[in-house]
């Protein structure tokens, strides 16, 4: 029995693995990989019982299913605990997918087609939206992008252009939108047009402020953040933190992350630009 088991092992191993390496060679979008993944494995899960039902019971290929995911796929697990945990949607949606193709084989009932269809339902919807959340969270810290109003972590200190201090003073009754980028960030660049949109809609308005806060790096030259931004034909206005640790002290952990500073001074949004536009104009109507 114990030999049997290991050979369906490594059977089982070897078409996992072929699997997993064809997938990206079909796509590199997230999304359809999910699919993909999800549903190689649950017609993997039901060819592997009804092909080893003789030997084994089904639940014993459960197991050793389970097993070979283990083995291809610690690493994802391993950053499940310790890292971003990027890849966790994946590992769920295999184990629902397996675990929907076992209960398709030994329910005898109706019910049987629940747990597929909540399988499908779930990579619906991480195909369509739920991906969006889940590298936001990871990105952000949230879902959404809102939070829970709260006070800045520390104070805000920076040096403009002509070399004036600008504090969370400075935000006194305004709606403010912090914009945190450094030089070296590609994205931070991709972005920047819709932080000039945003200043062109309210640079005429005295309730809301918006800033680049630029975050220095060892390569950066004196000035050089405020040049970059007007090589690049920007008008927004550029600050240098004064205390390089500020971002962290922020939470920033992902650039570019973009802050939305409530008029009571506190802190209603932490994401991306889009949806830090949204959170001001939703103020604005307040």
């Amino acid at each position: 029995m114990f030999k049997t088991k290991v050979k369906v092992f490594f059977l089982i191993l070897l078409v996992s693995l072929v699997m997993l390496l064809l997938i990206p060679f079909i796509t590199s979008n997230i999304q359809s990989n999910t699919v993909l993944s999800c549903t190689g494995y649950f017609f993997l899960t039901l060819s592997s019982i009804k092909f080893f039902s003789k030997k084994l019971s089904a639940s014993s290929i459960i197991r050793i299913i389970f097993a070979t995911m283990i083995v291809l796929q610690s690493f994802t697990v391993y950053t499940w605990f310790v890292w971003d945990a990027y890849g966790v949607p994946v590992v769920a949606g295999n184990c629902f997918a397996v675990i929907s193709a076992f209960l398709l084989h030994k329910w005898k009932s109706p019910q049987k087609f629940l747990p597929v269809f909540l399988s499908i339902c779930f990579v619906v919807f991480m195909f369509f939206q739920g991906w969006d959340y889940w590298i936001y969270r990871i990105n952000h810290g949230t879902f959404t992008g809102r939070v829970q109003a709260f006070n800045l972590p520390v104070k805000f200190e920076a040096l403009g252009e002509q070399n004036e201090i600008v504090t969370d003073e400075n935000f006194r009754n305004k709606i403010v939108l912090l914009d945190f980028w450094y030089t070296g960030c590609g994205v931070c660049f991709e972005k920047f047009p819709q932080v000039q949109a945003a200043y062109d809609r309210y640079k005429d308005d005295p309730s809301v402020a918006i800033f680049a806060v630029d975050k220095p790096i060892e390569e950066d030259t004196p000035g050089q953040a405020f040049q970059v931004i007007k090589d690049e034909g920007y008008s927004f206005p550029v600050v240098i933190v004064k205390d390089e640790e500020l971002p962290k002290k922020f939470g920033v952990k992902y650039y570019p992350t973009t802050f939305v500073i409530d008029r009571s001074g506190q802190i209603v949004f932490k994401g991306d630009i889009a949806g830090a536009v949204k959170m001001v104009e939703e103020l604005k109507g307040k």
